[in-house]
């Protein structure tokens, strides 16, 4: 068993220099050996400039800057790819910008991954919205997800915190389809055949503001939540058979989804997301597109 592995921490940053820097600020009171800030604000650095001003001198804080918004599955790859250059033996801390880690939660983290050596990922529980909530469930079926499991789904961890063993996963954490959002599901359903590797750590907390990025109920965050699904009954069909059935259960749900959401919302942009999120899905995504040209990882520009 490794008794001192050191964590570097990792967080995107989208022109939100203000949260980051609170962000980091958390992490480095936590104990971190470095914290990785991957900028994917495509602004010409002005948003990293301002996280490094607001940072200071501070040393154990390196940035690096994206040609182009490489989305969140691919930006995250790319941020560990570069912290496995310096630090190959390194703990990856993924956590989101709006998100702080709480007093003792990177100890409690790390700690549980030492005492489970089949584990690969630790992750907390996340406060946010006055709730509290820890493992989450997707049902590959509909696309529900659940605090408890269901017939059918799958738990996987938040993408809004986690403690990588590279060891164990290897670099490509999230599948680089996924621009944003439906990552974490998919990389939970990628491990439902090897028991054990993810590990809740309830004693380890985080305060989470949620959708600071995608603003919850914008056009953006709806169409990328229905091109997730879609995405995800791709990913997780087994057959062109079980892929047309997963996709039957989602023409139940998402539909429904989006008119209580128009309801709730008051607004149509729920209901026009449903096209939107299609296409998306099918091949007409051109800041994944985008993405896919520039990113270190496919041998593109950077």
């Amino acid at each position: 068993m490794r008794t001192t592995v050191p964590i570097v921490g990792l967080t995107l940053n989208f022109r939100d220099a203000a949260r980051t820097i609170e962000c980091v600020r958390s992490l480095l009171a936590e104990g971190v050996h470095h914290v990785l800030v991957w900028d994917n604000s495509e602004d010409e650095g002005r948003s990293a400039l301002t996280v490094r001003t607001g940072l200071g001198d501070e040393k154990r804080v390196s940035i690096e800057l994206s040609a182009v918004n490489l989305g969140f599955a691919a930006g995250v790859n790319c941020g560990i790819d570069r912290i496995l250059d310096v630090y190959p033996d390194a703990w990856i801390l993924l956590i989101n910008n709006d998100a702080r880690l709480t007093t003792g939660a990177l100890a409690e983290l790390r700690n549980g991954l030492l005492r489970a050596p089949m584990a690969g990922i630790a992750y907390p529980a996340i406060f946010q919205n006055g709730r509290i909530s820890g493992t989450v469930h997707y049902q590959r079926w509909f696309g529900l997800l659940s605090r408890r499991p269901l017939p059918g789904s799958d738990p996987h961890a938040s993408g809004c915190c986690m403690l990588i063993d590279p060891a164990c996963t290897g670099r490509a954490v999230f599948d680089e389809d996924f621009f944003m959002y439906g990552e974490d599901a998919e990389l939970g359903c990628r491990l439902r055949h090897r028991p054990g590797t993810l590990l809740h750590v309830p004693q380890a907390r985080v305060e989470h503001e949620g959708s600071a990025t995608g603003h919850n109920g914008s056009p953006f965050y709806e169409t990328r939540l229905v091109a997730a699904h879609l995405i995800l009954a791709r990913k997780l069909a087994r057959s062109r058979f079980g892929h047309f059935g997963l996709l039957l259960g989602r023409a139940v749900m998402l539909p429904v989804r989006a008119l209580l959401r128009a309801v709730r919302q008051r607004s149509l942009v729920p209901l026009h997301a449903l096209f939107g999120g299609w296409r998306l899905a099918h091949g007409h995504d051109p800041l994944l597109a985008k993405a896919r040209r520039f990113s270190p990882r496919s041998g593109g520009q950077d």
